[in-house]
């Protein structure tokens, strides 16, 4: 927000209201706009617009699309947005959220809606400046993480952007680039700010497939704030494989089943392409079971220290239960434990026993009510 109060003629506010109310000229389709859950105080004003927030004090509203999407792809958003027609008291902004749970919204006021999401990234465009954020006075734009508004914790930003609580569409630009891990933001035909930097490990902990949405909110002070789609260019995540009828039966016995492509380099903890696939599998069923909650025991060979090795193995465990809770299975029905170098299966003396050795086990079980 800039200090200036500028004073907004009745024709902008004309302009801006027939600019939400008829734009219509969208590549998006009625079955694209289908796809987005409204949450809060946010609904679809017209058209492919969404208004988040009306011209009142702690207001909160957002827009979840309800399918993933795949940051090992590139993807690009092209919308108009309007953040109100209070300058010098109006209030608060919006964030563009990407994180692994599907419609869940951070907190309202200087959160705007992204206030403890984790792990997460947002893109916000803030019009209040929040002192003890770091927030500069004027409005700005900032790349943030994890869930945190404060300006100490950001990936990039904030960078100071021309006033935007001028009453008027302004033309937002978002574009992902995986090959070159480059995540960069224009406003009005001009690059506002940039990010390159590797997202999916150091953001998401491996996790490649995100849900997005944008989130708005007000305070003390307010603003009515809307959002129009233009472009949604992105690759959409494959459904997911299901497990055959012989794992399931094994997924059910006290030994557990093991999912061959389910290995870890000596030493290593991220999840492979490989892992993943195969994890997905067990996440449909866990989503078309929810009766069962599941134990993940991950085991090492004995190369390194025995206490070592206990810590890479619950390591391993608590990356696999990250995983399947991003996909939004409950951290309560998943139960992960390490057992180091214990309960060998094949001989330490060779290579292909080692790496049979570091293994990981699931089993199910019914939930007592």
């Amino acid at each position: 927000m800039t200090r200036i109060y500028h004073y907004l003629p009745l024709l902008l506010l004309l302009q801006t209201t027939w600019f939400l109310s008829t734009h219509a000229q969208s590549r998006l389709t009625a079955e694209d706009m289908a796809k987005f859950v409204p949450s809060g105080d946010a609904y679809i004003s017209g058209g492919n617009c969404f208004r988040l927030t009306e011209a009142m004090d702690w207001s909160r509203g957002s827009i979840w699309y309800r399918e993933a999407i795949d940051l090992k792809s590139p993807f690009v958003m092209e919308l108009n947005l309007v953040l109100g027609c209070k300058d010098r008291d109006g209030a608060d902004g919006m964030v563009f959220i990407f994180h692994p749970y599907p419609t869940m919204t951070g907190r309202p006021g200087e959160g705007m809606g992204f206030g403890g999401l984790r792990p997460s990234l947002g893109i916000e465009l803030d019009t209040w400046e929040n002192e003890h954020l770091g927030d500069p006075p004027q409005d700005h734009i900032a790349i943030l993480q994890d869930g945190s508004p404060a300006h100490w914790y950001n990936l990039a930003g904030p960078n100071i952007v021309p006033n935007l609580e001028d009453c008027r569409p302004h033309r937002i630009y978002v574009s992902w680039k995986p090959d070159y891990q480059l995540l960069s933001v224009a406003i009005d035909g001009v690059e506002r700010i940039r990010y390159k930097g590797d997202i999916i490990n150091e953001v998401f902990d491996g996790i490649s497939e995100v849900y997005w949405g944008v989130s708005g909110a007000t305070g003390r002070y307010n603003n009515r704030q809307e959002i129009c789609f233009e472009k949604l260019e992105f690759a959409k995540v494959a459904p997911l494989a299901y497990l055959m009828p012989s794992q399931i039966s094994q997924l059910k016995k006290q030994n557990g089943l093991l999912l061959e492509r389910i290995q870890f380099p000596s030493g290593q903890v991220r999840l492979n392409d490989a892992t993943t696939f195969e994890l997905d599998k067990l996440v449909r069923y866990l989503k078309e079971n929810d009766a069962y909650a599941i134990e993940v025991a991950a085991f090492t060979d004995s190369s390194g220290s025995e206490s070592g090795n206990q810590r890479i193995s619950q390591a391993r465990a608590e990356a696999i239960k990250r995983y399947l809770i991003g996909k939004g299975v409950a951290s309560k029905r998943i139960y992960a434990f390490g057992y180091g170098e214990s309960n060998p299966i094949a001989s330490n003396a060779t290579a292909e026993g080692r790496a049979k050795n570091r293994r990981v086990a699931f089993s199910v079980f019914r939930i007592v009510p």
